[in-house]
Parts: C-alpha cells; sequence; structure tokens
C-alpha cells in the first residue's frame, strides 16, 4: 500500500503535520494532484473529475482542519464531537480521491454505525459496541482498503486494545496488553541485508509453539514480499532473536510497509509492536484508520445524545472509563489526521522530534 517511508524531524510534530496538508489546499497542486491519481486507478476522463473535485477536496480538508483546531480549543463535553467530524471530513477526502463520483448516492453520506440508543443504567464505555451497517461512509471507506469483511460488531475495550499508543494505558488500567514492543537492531550489514529483532521468549508459550514452529507461524500472516527466518546467533535468555527480510528493503524501518505482517503494527512515532492473541470479533484486522473512527464515533454519539451519561463520566470519580478516553482522544487527535495523510500520498510520514 505504501511505497516509502518519511521521518520528518522538526520541533512540533502536530504542527508540521498540518502544514504539510497546505499541499492540498492550492488548486493548481490539488488539480494535478487528483488527475494523477484517477488516472492511477484507470478513470475515464481524469482531467474532467479532476476539474470538478478540486474544490470540493480543499473545502474538505479545510473543514477538516478548522474541526480539529476548535477541537484542541475545547472543553470535553464537546471535543469527541469535534473530532469525530473531523475524521468524517478527512474520510470524505480520501473518498474523493478512490471514487471521482462520490457520493455517487444518499445512502453512502450515513454514518455507516449505529449504537444502542439508550445507554444501560450501569453504563462502561469499554463494554459498549459499535454495529456496522451496509450502507454508509465507514463500509464505503473499508472497500478501498481492506478486503476482509466486516463483523457484524465490534467492542470498545478490544478496539482500543488495537491502538499501539494506547498500550501503556491500556496496561495499567487492565493490567495486561495484548500489543508487545518490538526491540529492533539498528546494525546493518550491507553483506547480509536483514532486519534484526527480538521479542520476549514468552510470545512462544503464549501461541504454544517451538521457535521453529513460530518462525512458520509468522510467515503465514506475511502480506507482502518480506519473509521471516530464525536466527543463528544465540539469543540472550529470556528473548528470542529473528530475522526479517525483505528483496527491496535492507531495514524494515525503510519499508512503508513495516514488517508486511497482520501481526505487527507501527505508532506515529514508527515504533512497531507485535500483537498477541485473537479477539472474539476479529478487531485486530481491522486498518487502524476505521478502528479510530468507530471509538470516536461512539465517543460522539454519547456527548451528543446521551449528555447526562457522558456528563457522569467525565466529572464524576466514579468512572474508570475516563482514563482511556482521555488517552484515546489525545492519541486520535494526532493520529489520526496523519493516517489519512498517508493514504493520500501512499507513503508513510513520521512526524517526530527528538
Amino acid at each position: 500500500m505504501y511505497t516509502a517511508v518519511h521521518t520528518i524531524l522538526c520541533e512540533n510534530p502536530l504542527q508540521k503535520m498540518w502544514d504539510s496538508f497546505l499541499y492540498f489546499e492550492s488548486e493548481p497542486t490539488t488539480k494535478q494532484f487528483l488527475q494523477k491519481a484517477y488516472e492511477s486507478y484507470g478513470f475515464e476522463k481524469p482531467n474532467f473529475y479532476a476539474f470538478q473535485n478540486t474544490a470540493k477536496f480543499i473545502y474538505t480538508i479545510r473543514q477538516a482542519r478548522q474541526y480539529y483546531t476548535a477541537a484542541a480549543g475545547s472543553d470535553i463535553l464537546i471535543r469527541p464531537l469535534l473530532l469525530y467530524y473531523g475524521m468524517v471530513s478527512l474520510l470524505k477526502a480520501y473518498l474523493l480521491m478512490c471514487d471521482p463520483e462520490y457520493p455517487s448516492n444518499t445512502k453512502v453520506l450515513q454514518h455507516g454505525l449505529t449504537s444502542r440508543k439508550v445507554k444501560k443504567l450501569y453504563y462502561s464505555f469499554t463494554e459498549d459496541e459499535v454495529k456496522v451497517q451496509k450502507d454508509g461512509l465507514l463500509p464505503h471507506v473499508h472497500t478501498f482498503l481492506n478486503k476482509d469483511k466486516l463483523q457484524e460488531k465490534y467492542r470498545m475495550q478490544e478496539l482500543l486494545a488495537m491502538v499501539p499508543e494506547l498500550r501503556p494505558a491500556y496496561r495499567r488500567l487492565y493490567g495486561h496488553s495484548p500489543l508487545l514492543s518490538v526491540s529492533l537492531s539498528r546494525y546493518r550489514d550491507f553483506e547480509q541485508p536483514f532486519t534484526m529483532f527480538y521479542l520476549p521468549e514468552s510470545v512462544l508459550d503464549d501461541v504454544h509453539l517451538t521457535y521453529d514452529a513460530f518462525v512458520y507461524y509468522l510467515n503465514r500472516y506475511n502480506e507482502g514480499k518480506a519473509y521471516f527466518s530464525g536466527s543463528q546467533v544465540k539469543a540472550p535468555p529470556g528473548i528470542i532473536r529473528l530475522e526479517w527480510h525483505h528483496p527491496d528493503s535492507q531495514h524494515v524501518t525503510e519499508n512503508g510497509n513495516g514488517f508486511e505482517n497482520k501481526l505487527f503494527l507501527m505508532d506515529y512515532k514508527g515504533d512497531f509492536f507485535y500483537r498477541t492473541g485473537k479477539t472474539e470479533n476479529g478487531s485486530e484486522n481491522l486498518p487502524e484508520i476505521i478502528n479510530h473512527y468507530m471509538v470516536m464515533y461512539i465517543l460522539g454519539m454519547l456527548c451528543r445524545y446521551e449528555t447526562e451519561k457522558w456528563g457522569e463520566i467525565v466529572f464524576s470519580f466514579s468512572s474508570e472509563d475516563i482514563y482511556i478516553i482521555h488517552e484515546f482522544l489525545a492519541v486520535s487527535s494526532r493520529k489520526f489526521p496523519n493516517l489519512v495523510y498517508d493514504l493520500l500520498l501512499g507513503e508513510r510520514h513520521v512526524f517526530w522530534s527528538k
């Protein structure tokens, strides 16, 4: 999906990321960008569609910027709703790039999700579920991102567990996390170009496999040209050493698609995580951008339609949900626009400061 990865060192990563969106707020560059995208997808009349959608695309990006700017300065009582509509605007821009006739009908203008309208008396956000509808924004976006079929419903706690940046908060709240930090060797041997990396030895117990069988297990989840092999170098006690090979990339940090494997995730700093186990509803197979959208949808609906319940979560001392909600809002407001920016350009961008 991604042809390259770029690490942009800057003093203010968030500001630099949004400044990068200015490329899409110029009519000449946006028209050229859309025409090139439509040509690559094989659409007829790419120049016509680019001319027709340029202004719409620009205003959609600008609207998203305003939503996120307003959210940054707002109280948490309304912040999720602003962030959700910022997400919607960014996803509409992505759809305009993939589908020049979007919206072709009114069905795709729906949210694509629904939730329980009347919340339980003893409500728990992390136990709440979101249900996927047949039509709407989310299923339409998903068709361009993933061939896997969407499940009927997803639980918030399982969605939150798959956000790499939430791993410390998730472990603190629930005592464990399905994501393990991957330690990469920065050493490069030009005669044997591969990435050596390390995992806790406990991963073998999790899947009930030997070291060699685990290597085979990892390769079952490959999605590109990359593959794993065992290392001949003995690892220190408590960890296992593995090798990642790719015909076009010497080091995994230089590959736009990372490990090219469903079991590995990447955070916005460019660090990698290995996913252990499976969830009940397959949320581990969701593109992360869909994951964020689902969680923010529930939060947005809470603060819009369940004002009293939302107020109790935010302002009372009795809810354990507020901690993970605060963390998610902070992470998503930083990462979601970054994910969309990467999708638009077909390249990963790591905005980071040392």
